[in-house]
């Protein structure tokens, strides 16, 4: 009997306090900070008490042990400053309140776990667990488009740094459900999910195409494309800029329509000499730092043929201080491709490389892809690649147009149709494929500026 009444006394003496933890995982982001709440009930000062924080059966190699009133040197190495103790909410009263939640930092993938909280007195114990997992929201979705031979648009959707592994959903106008044509994902050594989708659409069938990627969290990025919004080049898809004249560093023997888009030499201006009158040249308003930027230039107004003379292309921003042709040179910020009448065409690029196009272009693109260092010229009439120019671009830069002097054909810059803005930035979208050139890559690396 005596036996079973001191049994009773210690089994009440164990039960003093029991821990209480949140019912619902934690859920954290990588690189984050993240709170782990524990705390006694009833309320008890904890100073004295042993608090052991600790993975699976890691109890001797815990994440943090406090005891005799200091956190001790005993400790799992990978959370060594990254955890300590901490308050639960604004409200707790700290260790002196039976608080003792686990703070930790910089989070990783590998956190993701189900940790342990175990305090105990001199006569009693307690443990419970929280369940803490790791998300990562990953890179806004890119979408490509890719023209099929049946009339159709491949739109492939591509991200990556995600975790858990996301699911993918593709809308079309009005949230219209689309199925995928599939969907693959791959994890990298850091344990992120990369994603790559895809789907086929008609252009007559679809004006607006989303690629949702979220968690189960909820929490989602999206991309979205207009299609109707897309210009096609030689079989490659743009999506296009819209470019105006800059009128505040317009040469003074320049003409600039209202709204900035047609451009031609002064009647008053009389060019004497053969040379090419580089001095004329205007700057476009919108410049640029990043990105692919794709925008066209009509160069015929029927009944004249295509203009003869004009320069086009880019220049480093604010550089506006144009003399003679052999100061406009890459590595003082001009990239450009010049028609210079009977004789020729030919780029400023050292050694200039000079060649003839038959037909002469009526409609010129350019597309600048900033970040791959590439500035390259289209015949669009003729759905047809003419050069590329490879050099590093830095700092910002601007459209750059030059219409000649005596010429019956002004240049115009083209309102090309303006997809819609993607809900990241329309910047991320790029076109699906390179189209054969009928010229040589011309390449000017030494150009870093």
């Amino acid at each position: 009997a005596s036996f079973i009444v001191l049994l009773i006394v210690f089994l009440c003496l164990s039960v003093s306090f029991t821990i209480v933890v949140p019912p619902d995982p934690v859920v954290s982001h990588v690189g984050s900070t993240v709170i782990l709440p524990c705390w006694l009930s009833p309320p008890e000062n904890a100073e004295a008490l042993e608090i052991r924080w600790y993975r699976h059966d890691q109890f001797s190699n815990p994440v943090l042990l406090y005891n005799h009133g200091k956190i001790q040197d005993v400790q799992e190495e990978s959370y060594r400053n990254r955890s300590s103790l901490t308050l639960r909410s604004d409200q707790s009263g700290g260790l002196k309140d039976g608080d003792v939640s686990l703070r930790l930092e910089k989070l990783t993938i590998q956190d993701e776990d189900s940790f342990r909280c175990y305090v105990s007195g001199e006569h009693s114990y307690s443990s419970e667990e929280v369940d803490l997992k790791i998300t990562a929201l990953g890179s806004a979705p890119v979408l490509f488009p890719k023209p099929l031979d049946d009339g159709r648009v491949n739109i492939s959707c591509r991200t990556s740094g995600w975790y858990p592994e996301p699911n993918i959903t593709w809308t079309s106008d009005e949230g219209r459900a689309l199925g995928p044509g599939g969907t693959s994902h791959s994890r990298g050594a850091d344990e992120m999910f990369s994603v790559h989708s895809w789907t086929a659409v008609s252009l007559s069938d679809a004006q607006l195409v989303s690629c949702s990627v979220s968690l189960r969290t909820g929490e989602f990025k999206e991309g979205r494309l207009n299609i109707q919004g897309l210009i096609t080049v030689a079989h490659v898809f743009f999506l296009t800029v819209e470019i105006t004249i800059d009128r505040e560093h317009l040469h003074k023997d320049l003409k600039v329509s209202k709204d900035c888009k047609i451009l031609r030499d002064s009647k008053d201006y009389h060019h004497t000499g053969e040379e090419f009158p580089f001095q004329l040249c205007a700057f476009g308003a919108q410049s640029f730092s990043s990105g692919r930027h794709y925008w066209e230039v009509e160069l015929v107004r029927s009944p004249n043929p295509p203009k003869k003379f004009w320069i086009i292309g880019v220049v480093k921003d604010r550089n506006f201080t144009t003399r003679d042709g052999s100061a406009l040179t890459p590595s003082r910020g001009f990239w450009f491709l010049c028609s210079d009448g009977p004789r020729g065409f030919y780029t400023n690029t050292d050694p200039s490389i000079r060649f003839s196009l038959t037909p002469r272009p009526e409609r010129l693109g350019v597309l600048l892809d900033y970040d791959d260092g590439q500035l390259s010229f289209y015949n669009v009439t003729e759905r047809k690649h003419l050069l590329t120019i490879s050099s590093r671009f830095s700092g910002s830069v601007v459209p750059l147009f030059n219409p000649g002097a005596g010429d019956p054909c002004p240049l115009k810059i083209l309102d090309c149709p303006k997809p819609e803005e993607s809900a990241e930035s329309s910047d991320n979208l790029k076109p699906v494929e390179s189209a054969e050139s009928s010229q040589p890559l011309l390449s000017n690396n030494s150009s870093d500026i």
